[in-house]
């Protein structure tokens, strides 16, 4: 990693700093005083207690990030479940033809959220000489799991957001009534 240049007003504090531990030095070892190892005692405490505040707010941050990660990946399933569901009942079944440009683009994205993450597995299947259809067929509990972990630590409007999609994959694919 490349460390940033500092900035003028650093180097100049730095310089500062530098010609008051200097002079400091001179006036403890001549004087006995020792004024400037107090001073840098205070400064390095000082200088610390920030690095400590830093370390907790770097460490809240990253935090706030990976439940925000948690949260941008459930919403993302949220609307693939919303999508594939409705697509899934219309269609009776999900059937992805990637010679048509639009269904090619959604069983990319379906691929890269669902079925890398193993919310889904997709098979394919040979229609005619080099002409495939794909078959994708989510794991409904999976990703039930993954959206009811994300309305738990989520606030409350996102968690009834997430809720709902429970609701819609329990009814629809998950009832006795639809095996």
């Amino acid at each position: 990693m490349n460390p940033k240049p500092l900035a003028f007003w650093d180097q100049m504090q730095l310089t500062l700093l530098r010609l008051l531990t200097l002079f400091l030095g001179l006036v403890d070892s001549l004087l006995h005083v020792r004024w400037g190892e107090r001073l840098l005692q205070r400064l390095s405490q000082r200088w610390q207690t920030q690095i400590v505040q830093l370390d907790q707010e770097v460490a809240r941050l990253e935090q706030e990030r990976e439940r925000l990660q948690v949260q941008s990946e459930a919403l993302a399933i949220h609307a693939a479940t919303v999508y594939l569901g409705g697509r899934s009942l219309a269609h009776n079944g999900l059937h992805f033809d990637p010679a048509d440009p639009l269904e090619e683009e959604m069983l990319d994205a379906t691929i890269e959220l669902l079925v890398k993450q193993r919310l889904a597995s997709i098979e394919m299947e040979e229609i005619e000489a080099g002409h495939y259809v794909y078959h994708l067929q989510p794991d409904w509990p999976a990703i039930r799991t993954r959206l009811s972990g994300a309305a738990d630590q989520s606030e409350p409007e996102m968690a009834d957001c997430f809720r709902a999609s429970l609701k819609f994959i329990d009814e629809t694919f998950l009832s006795e009534a639809n095996p």
